[in-house]
C-alpha cells in the first residue's frame, strides 16, 4: 500500500479558524488571545489521530511580498490586513506544530499554493498519495491519479474523477476556467462579466482558452465583446493563476514523516495557553496550575464517569419499583426522547430521570417491533400524577421543550422551576453555547455520547423511536445524570450572586412556562393574504430584476455577491469601500453608502428588501402551519441575545418589517382562529427612552414624559430653541433620529446617513443636543466608566452581561464595546420590563381562567387573541399589568389596537 502524505494549507486553515463563529473569546490565563490557535491546534489533532497519515506538512505563505506582484503590482493589493491579534497566534502554532513535529514549509516570495503544488507534485511522482487539506479552488488544479484534497472537518476526498463527473472537465482545463473567470478577491482581471457558470460552460464546449478564442466570434452579446478585448490580458491572469510546481523548497521526506509528539513541549505550551482540556485528553504533563482558558473550571475528580448505573424501565414491575423510589424524591431532572425537534410535531418516544450522580431511568413509550416497552396510558397512570405534582420540583435542559412535548402526551408537567439551559445563560450570555454538551465538557471535561451515534445522519438517519432501546437508556439516561449535575454545579454558582440568582427565579424561570403557554397557543394564519402577497411581490420583484438589467446593460445574479460586486465596481466603477471575508462586501451598509454614487443601487435594495419578504415570510409562513393545531407555533428563545431580549425561530417573527406598506401587509395574515375572536396588540410607547429619562434623571424629559407630550417635537422645540407649536416635521424627524441614535450609540457618520445632512452638521447638532441635556451624557458616561472598571454592566432587574474590549487600545473595538454598554443597559432593563409583564399577565389569566390568549412577543409588543366583545374590559388590565410591571421615575404607556387581524384592520 502506498504511503500517504496530507499538506495543510497553513494560512487558509488558520484564517478559517480565526473567524468561525463562536460565542465565547478564548483567551489564556494571562489574556493573550488563543481562538485561531486552539481551533487550528484541534483540527492537526484531529488530522493526527484519526487519519494517521505516513507524512503531514503544513504549508505557509512567505513573510515576502509574492513573485507575481512583480508581474501584476495590483495582485491582492485591496485585501484587508491581516487582524492585529492574528500574528502572535501564527507565532504560537508554529510553535505548536514544532512540538508535535511538524514541519512548516516556507519558501521566500512563494505562496503556500506554491510550495503545496511542487511537493505534491513530486511525492505524487514516487509513488505517494497525497491528500492537500484547503479549501481553495486554486487547488483543484493539482488533482491527478494520487492527488486529492481533503477536508479536514467533514472528511470529504476528492480527486479527478469526481471533477470529471461534476464538471465535466479535467484539472488542466480547470486552469482555463480559473483564468477566465479571474479572482476579485485577489484582483486578478479574467474576463469582465464572466463568472464561475459561464467559464465553466465555455471551457467544457470549446476545451481550452486557445480554441475559445478560435471561435471568439461565436460568442454574442456582451461577454463576447469583453472576450474579444481580453485577448491580451488573459495571458497575465493565467500565469496568475496558475500554481508554480517548481519552487525551491526544501525537500526531506523522512523529516516529513510522523515521529510522535514532544509531550513535555506540548503541554508547556498548552499550560500557557490554558488549553486544560487537550492536556487531560493527550495525557500531557505539566507542572502549571493556572486557570484554564477555553473552559471555566469545573469541579474537579469528574472528568470521565467510569462507572454508572443506567436502568432501562421497560416492564410494569420495573415501573412500579420506580414510581415507589420517587414518591421520596422532592427534585429530579427530566429528559424526553422524541421522533422530532420541533415540539408540536413530536410524538413521545421516552422519558429519562435522574437524581443522582451516575444514576439515570429510561422509560420507553415507543421501541422497534417486537421490543419490550411501556403503554402509554400505563405512564400517565402511575408517573403522570408525580408530574403534575407542583411540590415535586422537576430539572431540565431546555424545559420548555419538555413542557410542551409532555402536554401534547396527556402528561402535563407541574414544578419545573431549574432549566440548566436559562441558568447558564443568566450567569453568562456571552457564553459560546448553553447546550448540555458544550456545559459537560467545559465544566466536567466529559464528553456526551452523542446523538448521531444512535440515528445518524443525512438520508440514513433514524428517528428515536427505531432505535434499540438498551443504547437508547445509555443515551438517554445520560442526559438526565448530566442535566442533574449541571443543576447542582451551576445552583452553586447561582448562590454566589444574590441578583443573578433573584433575575432567575423570580423572572427568567417563570417565563419559561409562559413562553411554553404561548407556543402552545401558536397563531392563525390565514393564506389566502399570503398567496394575493406572493403574486404581488413576484411581479414587483420581476419588474425590478427587468429595470436593474436594464441600468447595468447585464444580465447576472442579483443575488449572487460576487456577480453584484463585479457589476458594480467593476462594469458600473463605483467604488469599493469594505472588504468582506469573500471579497468586496456588497452587504446593506455598504449599498446605502453608494445609494446617491447610481440609481441601480437604490433599486438593489428594493430587489433585496422585497426577496427578503417573499421568501423568509410569505412562501414560507404557511408552510410551517401545524397539520394538526391548524396553527403556526414559532419558538420563542430566551438564551440567545446579549441583552436580554427574546429572539423568535421557525420562523423569525422579530424580524418582520413594518415600516414599509408591505411589510405591515404580512401582519394582516394573523388572524384569530375562532370567528369571534379578534387580535389584540399591546404596544410599550417609547420604552427606550422611558428608559433613558428614568436612568438619567434628566428633569425636562421626565417632565414631557408626565406630561405625555409628543417627545420627539418637545425636545426639536428645545434644541432649536422653538415653542413647540413651532417645530416642523423636519425639525422632529431630525431629533427622533437623535432620540433614538444615541440608545444605539450612534455618531455623527450614522446620523448623516439617517437624516440625510453633511457628518459636520450631524456632529454640531448632537453636540447641540448633550449641551442641552447634559445629564444623558452624564449617564452614559458613568455606564461606560462603571463597565470599564468592572468589565460588564447590569440592567434594571441585575441581568449582567461582559463587556469585551471597553479597554482595548483599538479604538474601534473600544467604541464598540462602549456602545454595547449603554445599550445593553437600556434594551437589557426593556426586555427585564417586558418578561416581568408577561408574567404578571399570564398568572392572571391562568388564576381567573381568563379567555385570553398570549400568542406573540415581538420586541415591545404584546399580542393577544380574546373574543370581540371583551376588547375593553382585557384591554385595560392588560395595559395596566404592562405599566405596573416595574415601577419607573417616569410614566410609562402602552398603546392598545386591536381588530380583525395584527395589522388592526
Amino acid at each position: 500500500m502506498a504511503k500517504t502524505l496530507y499538506i495543510v494549507d497553513g494560512h487558509a486553515y488558520i484564517y478559517a479558524s480565526y473567524y468561525a463563529p463562536m460565542r465565547q473569546r478564548l483567551v489564556s490565563p494571562s489574556g493573550e488571545p488563543t481562538k485561531a490557535t486552539y481551533i487550528f491546534t484541534t483540527s492537526i489533532l484531529k488530522l493526527h489521530e484519526q487519519v494517521k497519515p505516513d507524512m503531514l506538512v503544513v504549508a505557509m505563505d512567505s513573510k515576502e511580498p509574492s513573485f507575481r506582484t512583480k508581474m501584476y503590482k495590483e495582485y491582492k493589493a485591496h485585501r484587508p490586513p491581516m487582524p492585529d491579534d492574528l500574528p502572535a497566534q501564527i507565532k504560537r502554532i508554529e510553535q505548536i506544530l514544532d512540538a508535535m513535529n511538524i514541519p512548516v514549509l516556507r519558501c521566500s516570495t512563494y505562496e503556500a499554493d506554491d510550495i503545496i503544488g511542487t511537493l505534491a507534485d513530486r511525492a505524487s511522482k514516487l509513488g505517494i498519495d497525497v491528500y492537500i487539506c484547503s479549501k481553495d479552488k486554486d487547488m483543484l488544479q493539482l488533482l491527478d491519479g494520487r492527488i486529492r484534497t481533503y477536508d479536514i472537518k467533514t472528511g470529504d476526498v476528492y480527486d479527478s474523477a469526481a471533477m470529471m463527473q461534476e464538471m465535466k472537465i479535467t484539472p488542466e482545463q480547470f486552469v482555463d476556467v480559473l483564468t477566465l473567470q479571474g479572482d476579485t478577491s485577489d484582483n486578478i482581471p479574467g474576463v469582465a462579466d464572466v463568472g464561475p457558470k459561464t467559464a465553466l460552460q465555455w471551457i467544457q464546449q470549446y476545451g481550452s482558452i486557445e480554441n475559445l478564442f478560435k471561435h471568439a466570434d461565436e460568442i454574442t452579446g456582451k461577454r463576447g465583446d469583453n472576450l474579444r478585448a481580453s485577448m491580451e490580458q488573459i495571458a497575465l491572469s493565467r500565469k496568475l493563476v496558475l500554481i508554480d510546481r517548481d519552487t525551491p523548497v526544501e525537500m526531506d521526506f523522512e523529516k516529513f514523516a510522523l515521529h510522535g509528539y514532544d509531550k513535555q513541549k506540548m503541554g508547556k505550551l498548552f499550560a500557557e495557553l490554558g488549553f486544560s482540556r487537550l492536556i487531560t485528553q493527550l495525557q500531557l504533563q505539566t507542572e502549571t496550575k493556572e486557570k484554564p482558558a477555553e473552559i471555566e473550571e469545573g469541579k474537579k475528580g469528574e472528568a470521565e464517569i467510569t462507572e454508572f448505573d443506567y436502568q432501562l424501565i421497560n416492564t410494569e414491575k420495573l415501573l412500579d419499583e420506580l414510581i415507589a423510589k420517587l414518591k421520596n424524591i422532592k427534585r429530579f431532572a427530566i429528559d424526553t426522547e422524541t421522533n422530532s425537534i420541533d415540539p408540536m410535531c413530536a410524538d413521545l418516544v421516552g422519558i429519562s430521570i435522574s437524581w443522582r450522580a451516575k444514576e439515570g431511568y429510561y422509560l420507553p413509550v415507543r421501541a422497534p417491533l417486537g421490543t419490550k416497552h411501556l403503554e402509554l396510558q400505563s405512564v400517565k397512570n402511575k408517573l403522570g400524577p408525580i408530574l403534575a405534582d407542583e411540590k415535586i420540583k422537576k430539572v431540565g435542559q431546555n424545559i420548555k421543550y419538555d413542557l410542551l412535548v409532555l402536554r401534547n402526551a396527556g402528561l402535563p408537567l407541574a414544578g419545573a422551576d431549574f432549566d440548566t439551559m436559562v441558568a447558564s445563560y443568566c450567569l453568562d450570555p456571552l457564553r459560546r453555547s448553553h447546550g448540555m454538551d458544550s456545559m459537560a465538557a467545559d465544566f466536567f471535561d466529559y464528553k456526551c455520547m452523542s446523538i448521531q451515534q444512535l440515528i445518524g445522519k443525512g438520508k440514513n438517519q433514524l428517528t428515536f423511536d427505531l432505535v434499540d432501546t438498551d443504547a437508547a437508556c445509555r443515551y438517554s439516561a445520560e442526559d438526565a445524570d448530566i442535566t442533574y449535575r449541571l443543576y447542582e454545579y451551576l445552583r452553586e454558582k447561582l448562590d454566589t450572586q444574590p441578583a443573578l440568582k433573584k433575575l432567575f427565579e423570580e423572572v427568567e424561570m417563570p417565563l419559561v412556562s409562559v413562553l411554553a403557554q404561548m407556543e402552545y397557543n401558536g397563531v392563525a394564519l390565514d393564506t389566502k393574504v399570503l398567496r394575493k402577497m406572493s403574486g404581488r411581490l413576484e411581479g414587483e420583484i420581476k419588474s425590478l430584476t427587468a429595470r436593474i438589467y436594464e441600468l447595468t446593460e447585464t444580465e447576472f445574479n442579483i443575488d449572487s455577491p460576487k456577480q453584484l460586486a463585479e457589476v458594480l465596481f467593476d462594469r458600473l466603477g463605483l467604488k469599493s469601500v469594505s472588504m468582506g471575508k469573500a471579497g468586496r462586501s456588497t452587504d446593506a451598509a455598504v449599498l446605502e453608502q453608494l445609494s446617491n454614487e447610481h440609481p441601480v443601487v437604490e433599486l438593489v435594495l428594493q430587489y433585496r428588501q422585497l426577496s427578503k419578504l417573499q421568501n423568509t415570510y410569505v412562501e414560507k409562513l404557511g408552510t410551517l402551519i401545524n397539520p394538526r393545531t391548524g396553527r403556526l407555533h414559532a419558538s420563542f428563545n430566551q438564551t440567545v441575545t446579549a441583552t436580554g431580549r427574546l429572539s423568535s425561530s421557525d420562523p423569525n417573527l422579530q424580524n418582520i418589517p413594518i415600516r414599509t406598506d408591505l411589510g405591515k401587509q404580512i401582519r394582516s395574515a394573523f388572524v384569530p382562529g375562532d370567528k369571534n375572536g379578534c387580535i389584540l396588540s399591546a404596544d410599550y410607547s417609547q420604552i427606550e427612552l422611558r428608559l433613558l429619562a428614568h436612568f438619567s434623571k434628566d428633569k425636562a424629559l421626565g417632565k414631557a414624559f408626565a406630561e405625555d407630550r409628543d417627545i420627539h417635537r418637545f425636545v426639536a422645540s428645545q434644541i432649536f430653541g422653538v415653542d413647540i407649536e413651532q417645530v416642523t416635521n423636519e425639525m422632529r424627524e431630525r431629533c427622533k433620529a437623535v432620540n433614538f441614535g444615541i440608545i444605539y450609540g450612534q455618531g455623527p457618520f450614522g446620523l448623516s446617513r439617517t437624516i440625510g445632512i453633511s457628518q459636520s452638521e450631524a456632529k454640531k447638532f448632537i453636540e447641540e443636543y448633550f449641551k442641552r441635556y447634559n445629564s444623558i451624557k452624564d449617564f452614559m458616561r458613568d455606564v461606560i466608566d462603571n463597565a470599564r472598571q468592572n468589565e460588564y454592566v447590569e440592567t434594571i432587574l441585575g441581568r449582567r452581561r461582559k463587556i469585551l474590549n471597553i479597554r482595548s487600545k483599538n479604538s474601534m473595538k473600544r467604541s464598540q464595546a462602549e456602545r454595547y454598554a449603554v445599550n445593553t443597559v437600556i434594551q437589557g432593563s426593556a426586555a427585564d420590563l417586558i418578561k416581568v409583564a408577561m408574567i404578571n399577565i399570564q398568572r392572571k389569566i391562568d388564576a381567573e381562567n381568563l379567555p385570553v390568549k398570549l400568542i406573540l412577543q415581538i420586541h415591545d409588543e404584546l399580542v393577544f387573541e380574546l373574543p370581540k366583545d371583551q376588547i375593553e374590559k382585557h384591554g385595560g388590565w392588560i395595559s395596566r399589568e404592562m405599566t405596573q410591571a416595574i415601577k419607573l421615575d417616569v410614566p410609562l404607556k402602552v398603546d392598545i389596537k386591536s381588530g380583525a387581524n395584527w395589522l388592526g384592520d
